[in-house]
């Protein structure tokens, strides 16, 4: 831990030199922060392997920086299977949304979500909350603009876990090159016109220009 702590000046170069012409010094440093909380935690449990400064940069800051410049995301959002709080704990610490309620971060795992409550307690995220019950029970009793999901599961397994709850209309998923055999074998199933493509928004990351999806459903 304590040399992947020492290459935080790496990390805020990296980040500078990426970001520097559309983020603030003060988002800047708050991404500093948390990663560094990150990898102090991640010795505890498994939060990420992505713990290098570039990729942490290219596995986790870029889906959040693409999801807020995609114009997608309505908040209050649910973050359904947060797991460290990426999307929306990493959200919220970069850019602050306000309203009395923005994100709220689900994870089943209790130690995940403890750690999500330590997040917005340190960086003061006003709006944001976290819970360690499951998506569902969270949608039984909140209204919520969009349901945010990243490498949790497959359309089909995330629809098959929500559709008998009322409270959501809208979903954005995170996806990878194989987003449209997965849309496909979602249309397949019997529930396959129960959801239709709203808007997709394309970006690629890393060295390798790997081509990344954020993909927002509506329900029908």
């Amino acid at each position: 831990m304590s040399d992947a702590l020492n290459d935080s000046a790496e990390f805020s170069r990296l980040l500078t030199s990426t970001l520097g012409k559309e983020l603030a010094p003060d988002q800047i440093d708050r991404i500093i922060a948390f990663r560094e909380e990150v990898l102090r935690e991640n010795v505890l449990q498994n939060l990420t392997r992505l713990t290098s400064p570039r990729d942490f940069l290219e596995g986790n800051v870029l889906d959040v920086i693409h999801l807020e410049k995609s114009g997608l995301l309505e908040l209050p959002a649910l973050d359904l299977g947060a797991g460290m709080g990426v999307p929306g704990i990493l959200h919220a610490v970069i850019y602050r949304p306000k309203g009395a309620k923005t994100w709220i971060s689900s994870d089943s795992e209790g130690k995940k979500a403890d750690f999500s409550r330590r997040m917005i307690e340190k960086f003061d995220l006003a709006g944001a909350q976290a819970t360690s019950k499951r998506g569902e029970e969270v949608l039984d009793s909140q209204e919520i603009g969009t349901i945010v999901s990243r490498a949790v599961g497959s359309v089909t397994k995330l629809y098959g876990w929500l559709r008998t709850r009322s409270t959501w209309n809208t979903m954005i998923l995170l996806k990878g090159p194989k987003w449209d055999e997965e849309w496909a074998e979602f249309q397949s199933t019997a529930a396959g016109k129960r959801l239709v493509v709203d808007k997709i928004y394309e970006y690629t990351a890393g060295e390798a220009q790997k081509r990344l999806k954020i993909v927002r459903l509506k329900r029908k």
